[in-house]
């Protein structure tokens, strides 16, 4: 079964860190990999597309019920892709509340990319109805942009104040899908 923790890893090599330990790490020593997900919108040429960013560069998320273990396996492999200064790999267990948070935007088992949140605001552009995931956080709200389709949020997190980005969307947008 075993808990989740988070590793390091160098931004933008997530996937293939997932995917060395996959081939090369004894699945005795840990059960799943994700590397965490959202949905984000862009406008291009005047229309809105849906497209996927990671939610934390350079983090994968490992559930284990051995971490010193599978710590000692990836510090013996030259191919994971190590931080500058070839820091020692380390897992670190992500706490409860972290935990829930991350279940509440991304599935039980980290499954899921957060999704967009619907909301509507009035004509000076204030919120004034709120849905999806980001509806827990509506009095957490430190910033609004609208027009760039996302609200920034101050949620606990990771043992301090963390400024999370939830992508939203208005009623009357239509969403195209990325190619």
């Amino acid at each position: 079964m075993g808990k989740w923790y988070v590793m390091r890893t160098v931004p933008g090599k997530e996937q293939e860190a997932g995917a060395l330990m996959e081939r090369t790490i004894d699945k005795s020593l840990w059960s799943q990999w994700r590397v965490l997900k959202k949905q984000k919108l862009f406008r291009a040429k005047g229309k809105l597309f849906l497209s996927m960013e990671t939610m934390f560069p350079g983090y994968i998320f490992v559930k284990s019920s051995l971490p010193k273990e599978l710590e000692e396996e990836l510090n013996k492999s030259r191919e994971y892709p190590k931080l500058i200064g070839n820091e020692p790999i380390e897992t670190v267990p992500v706490e409860e509340q972290d935990l829930r948070f991350l279940q509440a935007v991304c599935g039980k088992e980290l499954e899921k990319p957060m999704s967009l949140s619907r909301v509507e605001a009035d004509e000076e552009g204030k919120l004034i109805h709120v849905d999806g995931i980001l509806k827990k956080y509506e009095g957490q709200i430190i910033r609004q942009r609208l027009r760039k389709r996302y609200v920034l949020a101050e949620v606990e997190l990771f043992q301090r104040k963390e400024n999370v980005l939830f992508g939203v969307y208005l009623p009357e947008d239509e969403i195209w899908q990325e190619r």
